[in-house]
C-alpha cells in the first residue's frame, strides 16, 4: 500500500511539473504586457501618423479591450475652404488604419471616444493579433500617443 501511494504521489508531481514547465515557457516566449495577442518590440517603432498643412488626424475608439487598451481607427481629414470662407472637413475613408491604442500613463479609454492627434505622434510599439466576429485573423499595429 505504501509503494502504491508513493507511485500516485510521484505521478501527480510529474503532471504538475509538466504543466508548470509548459506555462513558464509559453509566458516567457510571448512578451505581451498582460494582453494575449500583443507583442511588444524591443525598440520603439516609428510614427505612423503624418499630417500635412491642410490635413488633420484623429483616433476613434470602437472597442475597449482593457482599461488601458482599445481597438481604434486612425481617421484622416482634409480641411477645404468653400466659397464664402467656410471651412469644410472632408473625410478620407481610403486611408483608415485600425490600431491597438495603448496607454502606459494610466489613461483609460471608452467606446466612441475621439482623440485629436493632428500635432502628435502615434508611435508603433508592437503588434496585436485578434480574431474578428467573422473568424478572420487580423494583425494591427499597437501604438502609443506621444
Amino acid at each position: 500500500m505504501k509503494s502504491f501511494l508513493l507511485f500516485i504521489g510521484g505521478f501527480i508531481a510529474g503532471i504538475l511539473a509538466t504543466f508548470l514547465f509548459a506555462y513558464s515557457t509559453s509566458v516567457a516566449n510571448k512578451p505581451n504586457d498582460g494582453l494575449l495577442g500583443l507583442t511588444i518590440f524591443p525598440k520603439q517603432g516609428e510614427c505612423i501618423t503624418t499630417t500635412s498643412k491642410n490635413k488633420s488626424c484623429e483616433i476613434e475608439v470602437f472597442q475597449v479591450i482593457a482599461p488601458d487598451a482599445a481597438l481604434a481607427t486612425i481617421k484622416y481629414y482634409s480641411d477645404e475652404k468653400l466659397y464664402g470662407g467656410k471651412t469644410y472637413r472632408n473625410y478620407d475613408i481610403r486611408n483608415d488604419v485600425v490600431i491597438l491604442l495603448l496607454s502606459h500613463n494610466g489613461k483609460t479609454y471608452y467606446d466612441a471616444q475621439k482623440i485629436d492627434i493632428s500635432k502628435k505622434c502615434a508611435r508603433q510599439m508592437g503588434t496585436y493579433q485578434y480574431t474578428t466576429k467573422n473568424e478572420f485573423e487580423k494583425t494591427v499595429p499597437a501604438v502609443v500617443i506621444e
